[in-house]
């Protein structure tokens, strides 16, 4: 497989964009400073966005549709729809530029452990307090079958979201970001931005279901349509708002998911280790293990050149113990998990979340082997196994 075939088919949405126009665009924007570490953007940067990236795209998109296209009254429809995703190219920019200077920190999760987050109850938790290993980093975790949009004449599944937080307000106030990314079911990226949801301190202290809910009505309201507006105007608007509420749906059928992989992510703490992807070919995994810091440097800029890249593998330590779960003749059912608020710290005045993780009930264990064990021995000294 070639380096292009190579980025298509990453599991890292972060890996599959370095070569498209808006990432690049966003790439430069944080080398020029347009985007800061901690999410603050340069006065002129949307216009920028604007002038630069999202104009000279539709109107490359708008000749294409005249030549496909040519007199059909679907050439508006899909001309809305292109400037509609072009739009959203105002928060994907400063988010993928942020996650560039945060150092691409990219989590990598064991289908194991989302299996077992996904069995997991957030209940009422808020996302009011949740602290971020890092100001903007992406997690992946996977195809997830069951949380699709349509694509096409086939679907668009869920495999990974960029997170970051930014400033809100004066006060110190942040706003959490959220931009998923998808693939197609033969696992080949989407390589257009993904879905876009933010939510604001008022949100993050709502319970989940209620914060999706108020978050994609707050980003709607944008784009209702005024008295003045012009028949294209609305057919724009009514586009926009159908992106929001792809993302909305998206974001509520992954709500569980995504809510305890943030959860799961702060209770680890500074618990992680460094290395190659999970589709990088033995002999990097093997050299950077043998390498030293300056070393490791040069080996994660020589495989992200090669469609690979350096990432930190989660959840080998349940790994271990599903797979002698799974391993066994039956599978019974899930005890489900949860969080645990915990107090710790002087006077018990901190509080943190503990995973109580969830139990797979009436599986036989790997360990518990059926048929006989046959002990071959010396007559004279019994004790004695070969």
């Amino acid at each position: 497989m070639n380096v292009t075939d190579r980025l298509k088919f990453s599991p890292y949405a972060p890996v599959r964009y370095q070569k498209e126009i808006w990432w690049i665009f966003a790439v430069e924007a944080a080398r020029a400073s347009c985007v800061l570490k901690d999410g603050r953007i340069a006065y002129h940067l949307m216009d920028k966005i604007q002038d630069e990236l999202v104009e000279p795209a539709l109107r490359v998109g708008m000749e294409q549709l005249r030549q496909e296209f040519p007199g059909s009254a679907e050439r508006g429809h899909l001309a809305c729809a292109i400037g509609a995703k072009m739009a959203e190219m105002h928060h994907w920019v400063p988010l993928a530029a942020q996650f560039f200077n945060c150092g691409r920190q990219i989590f990598d999760l064991t289908d194991e452990v989302v299996e077992m987050l996904e069995q997991t109850d957030f209940g009422d938790c808020t996302l009011e307090g949740w602290h971020p290993p890092y100001e903007a980093f992406f997690v992946h975790f996977g195809k997830r079958d069951a949380i699709r949009l349509p694509w096409g004449e086939d679907f668009e599944y869920l495999d990974g979201a960029f997170v970051a937080m930014t400033p809100y307000d004066e006060q110190g106030n942040v706003r959490l970001k959220l931009g998923f990314s998808t693939c197609k079911k033969g696992g080949e990226g989407v390589m257009s931005p993904g879905y876009f949801m933010d939510f604001t301190p008022e949100e993050q202290a709502m319970p989940v279901a209620l914060a999706i809910e108020h978050a994609i009505a707050r980003r709607a309201s944008n784009f209702l349509d005024q008295l003045d507006d012009s028949e294209s105007a609305k057919a724009l608007n009514a586009h926009r708002r159908a992106e929001i509420n792809d993302c909305g749906e998206i974001l509520k059928q992954a709500s569980s998911l995504i809510v305890n992989v943030l959860f799961y992510l702060e209770s680890l703490g500074t618990q992680r280790r460094l290395e190659p992807g999970r589709d990088a070919p033995t002999d990097y995994t093997v050299r950077w293990e043998q390498s030293n810091p300056r070393q490791r440097e040069k080996l994660k800029s020589k495989l992200l050149s090669e469609g690979y890249t350096a990432v930190y593998l989660l959840g080998r330590e349940s790994s271990s113990s599903n797979t002698a779960a799974h391993g066994g003749h039956r599978r019974a059912h899930w005890r489900r998990g949860h969080w645990r608020r915990q107090h710790h710290g002087q006077a018990n005045s901190l509080i943190k979340r503990k995973w109580i993780k969830p139990q797979l009930i009436g599986a036989s264990s790997a360990d518990d082997l059926t048929g006989h064990i046959y002990v071959v021995g010396n007559p004279e000294t019994p004790d004695t196994q070969h």
